[in-house]
């Protein structure tokens, strides 16, 4: 699992308590004292150490506030009652108390206690409640706000802190959406884009993979240059799933291509956004034409990408699966490469993954650590490895990455470096398209990221086929033009499936 959440916040437990019924209790905006400890990486030095978000500091804040009385509607004694509230030493334990009801223990962590009440029928009670509104009363005003939506913001402030907010990005704020009759004109007569090598991702360090399956050509005779040229680990083409040689590419037997003697996958090693990795990825492409390899409907061009974006953020996986509802056929149709239409057995292997992606965002689960991850991506992927979203690589503990599975098998350099370029827009969208400003640790969102943001949180499934959809899933995966105008080039070749 990539860094990330550190043992000091094992429990983004104690900023959020979940019950049976989904209810819970947070603390939105709780100011932390001193404030934010500043670090490196971050526009402005606005960044904040983990250390400054843990259980334990927050347990300490409630604390300070000693005994807090709130009134809160007994069911069973028909009508208000007054409460006392004391938060413990144990970060996540609460005490409740009444003249009339005893006294209580609450995990408001994992919004269970021990009365009879809660324990008999596993249903919400009053001192439940009771911490609900205590901690309402020590942290910033959250009415209006379920407690879900208060929960979210809190997930949003731990997300910022643990990885140091901003990495440098290009941001040219162009929004094709404004633009609409130039989109459309290029859509229409196409574009041509030049072939990358510097700063492809636009300053992202993060990891991927790619696949590349091909049908016919010479499949030793490549794999033999290529291992002369340093790029391959193997001279020859090997068995599927052969073992990896670190740094290096190999072709592997695949049983949907391979065909005799024909056809083949070349699978790379970790790469990230340098040029050896572009050139390789150009050179590869070169030497698999020239001894015929060549793709076509049977082929799959499968993109993976580091998790490391995702990490263990709640809010981060919910705009991944909020961008994976809305815009899926959009991808679909970018999908299609060189070939003009997504291949049509994708259907069996990059099923539609929306379905899915509408249970990600909706599926109550807090994500403390990276066996959280897991269940999480377990539940969403149902063990299926097939959707144009494959996760049961991160679910299964083989590897933390997302597969992107919709793409047609392509040999053209631009083609693999824009499919790369779409799946890592996607990720880093999920990553940083917040709608507000982070107040607890002095950050404040740029209103190019804040509008993105806002259309990720509105989306929607209706025309999903439009132009106007188009324009808006690359505005809200691109910051800047250029990367926007190579997902056009292939757009504009390419039908909806």
């Amino acid at each position: 699992m990539p860094k990330g959440r550190r043992n000091t916040i094992s429990s983004r437990n104690s900023s959020s308590a979940r019950t049976s019924s989904g209810s819970g209790a947070v603390m939105p905006g709780i100011s932390m004292g001193g404030g934010a400890v500043a670090s490196g990486g971050s526009p402005g030095g606005n960044a904040a150490t983990s250390e400054d978000l843990t259980a334990e500091a927050i347990n300490d804040r409630l604390q300070q506030y000693g005994n807090i009385h709130v009134r809160v509607n007994s069911r069973s004694r028909g009508g208000n009652e007054d409460v006392r509230v004391q938060f413990l030493d144990e970060p996540g334990i609460a005490e409740v108390s009444s003249e009339l009801g005893g006294t209580y223990n609450v995990d408001y962590v994992n919004g269970s206690c021990n009365c009879m009440h809660y324990r008999m029928r596993e249903e919400r009670c009053r001192h439940l409640d009771a911490v609900d509104m205590a901690i309402g009363e020590v942290s910033e005003s959250i009415s209006g706000n379920s407690g879900i939506d208060a929960i979210r913001r809190l997930d949003q402030i731990e997300e910022d802190a643990r990885n140091n907010i901003e990495r440098d990005q290009e941001d040219d704020e162009f929004f094709y959406l404004d633009h609409m009759a130039t989109f459309r004109r290029k859509l229409r007569e196409g574009i041509d884009v030049d072939y990358e090598y510097e700063n492809v991702l636009n300053g992202n360090d993060l990891t991927f993979g790619i696949e590349l399956e091909f049908v016919g050509g010479n499949p030793d005779a490549i794999a033999r240059e290529l291992y002369r040229e340093g790029i391959c680990a193997y001279p020859e083409r090997v068995r599927y799933h052969a073992p990896s040689v670190e740094g290096k590419w190999k072709l592997e037997r695949d049983g949907s291509v391979s065909d005799g003697s024909g056809g083949g996958e070349l699978v790379s090693p970790i790469l990230r956004d340098n040029p050896e990795t572009w050139q390789q990825i150009e050179r590869i492409c070169e030497i698999a034409n020239r001894y015929g390899a060549r793709v076509d409907q049977r082929c799959g061009g499968h993109v993976h990408i580091g998790m490391e974006p995702l990490d263990t953020a709640r809010q981060r996986w919910r705009r991944f699966f909020k961008i994976m509802s809305g815009y899926e056929e959009c991808i679909y149709r970018a999908a299609g490469g060189d070939l003009g239409r997504v291949r049509s057995n994708s259907n069996e292997y990059a099923t539609r993954f929306r379905e899915r992606a509408e249970f990600g965002i909706n599926h109550r689960v807090s994500l403390n650590n990276e066996y959280d991850v897991r269940n999480l991506t377990r539940a969403v992927s149902g063990h299926n490895r097939y959707y144009g979203i494959n996760l049961t690589n991160i679910s299964d503990n083989r590897r933390d990455t997302v597969e992107f599975r919709y793409f047609n098998g392509s040999l053209n350099p631009k083609q693999i470096q824009a499919n790369v370029k779409l799946s890592a827009g996607i990720m880093t969208a999920a990553r940083k398209c917040r709608t507000k400003d982070i107040s607890s640790i002095g950050y404040e969102v740029s209103e190019p990221f804040k509008r993105r943001g806002k259309i990720i949180n509105e989306y929607n499934t209706t025309s999903p086929r439009t132009q106007n959809k188009l324009a808006e899933f690359l505005d809200v995966i691109f910051t800047r033009k250029k990367d926007k105008d190579a997902l056009i080039s292939v757009l504009a070749k390419n039908s909806w499936k």
